[in-house]
């Protein structure tokens, strides 16, 4: 008996795909694929989430730290042929990241970074929809004592994230973060970055309208949720 969840629940990915992005049918498909989750999934790119997570938390660590990671990865005895694939996809991502790793670095060099709890706190309510946003990172001043904003990682080896999206995917969690704990986050320390392209994207200077647009689209999907079969 497959699970279905009553009340309206997304997490920010899909959800700001389907802000900016998705057709009709894709908005459909969204909602129904939230509506029946599947019981137990397991991530492509969780293992390189963890590494690099570590890695840029880490001052010290030098580049070739990934690359190890990633032939560990790619010369492991796995299970089954998935489990190989899996760290097989990580493996792609950290390699991908090499290639931007000092530019990246660069651009994150005045924060400390600190990875976030690993658990189901970053979840909050807006118009009716239960959003999951959990950032990996979470960015601190040069004496690691203030927070100043986030870094939340995206992975897609064929998909890249598209500006609108990830400026989407900012936003709403600096949103987040403002309406749950009162922080004031400046929108260039709210970060999202896609993994395999080396691409930073910041919140907008259009916040007020991208909430606008996001909470709008939240009264979509309460309204529909019922409606789209499964």
């Amino acid at each position: 008996m497959k699970k279905i969840n009553k009340d309206p629940r997304l997490s920010l990915n899909p959800l700001c795909e389907y802000v900016v992005e998705a057709t009709a049918s894709r908005r459909n498909t969204i909602i129904k694929q939230s509506k029946t989750p599947i019981s137990f999934i397991t991530k492509w790119y969780n293992q390189a989430e963890d590494i690099l997570s570590f890695y840029l938390a880490s001052i010290r660590d030098e580049p070739i730290v990934l690359s190890v990671e990633a032939n560990r990865l790619r010369k492991g005895i796995y299970s089954d042929d998935m489990e190989k694939k899996y760290a097989v996809a990580s493996a792609d991502a950290l390699k991908s990241f090499l290639q931007f790793e000092l530019t990246i670095r660069e651009k994150l060099a005045s924060y400390n970074l600190e990875i976030a709890v690993n658990d189901n706190k970053h979840k909050f309510i807006l118009s009716g929809v239960q959003i999951s946003l959990r950032p990996e990172l979470i960015l601190r001043d040069s004496e690691g004592k203030q927070q100043l904003g986030f870094l939340k990682l995206y992975f897609s080896k064929n998909e890249p994230l598209s500006k609108l999206r990830g400026e989407a995917m900012a936003c709403l969690t600096k949103h987040y973060f403002e309406q749950e704990f009162g922080f004031n986050f400046k929108s260039e320390s709210c970060l999202v970055l896609d993994v395999f392209n080396g691409v930073l994207y910041s919140s907008p200077k259009a916040y007020k309208r991208v909430i606008s647009n996001i909470t709008a689209a939240c009264n979509e999907i309460v309204d529909r949720w019922d409606k789209v079969a499964v």
